[in-house]
């Protein structure tokens, strides 16, 4: 499979060489600037992605403990009825 070459538009003359170090470094700062803003919505929706999986892990813990609170405190009541019984 062969590929078309990439057509890139051809700059413009350039006057001076201070003018061409300018050009070559607004260039160079604005990949830089996209390359960073690429890294942090990759690393913004990484965050976002542990976060709820450690909000899911979070709630799903407290309604564990919460569960094993409210059997423990049936099996308490349960066990103070039978010991009224057992004294009647």
């Amino acid at each position: 499979m062969v590929l078309p070459p990439l057509l890139l538009p051809l700059p413009l003359p350039v006057p001076c060489p201070l003018t061409a170090f300018r050009i070559a470094s607004l260039r160079a700062t604005v990949v830089l600037l996209l390359i960073l803003l690429v890294k942090s919505n990759l690393l913004r929706i990484k965050m976002a992605s542990l976060g709820s999986l450690l909000g899911l892990l979070l709630t799903f813990a407290f309604l564990a403990s919460s569960g094993a609170l409210a059997a423990l405190a049936a099996g308490g009541v349960l066990f103070g009825l039978q010991q009224r019984r057992a004294a009647a």
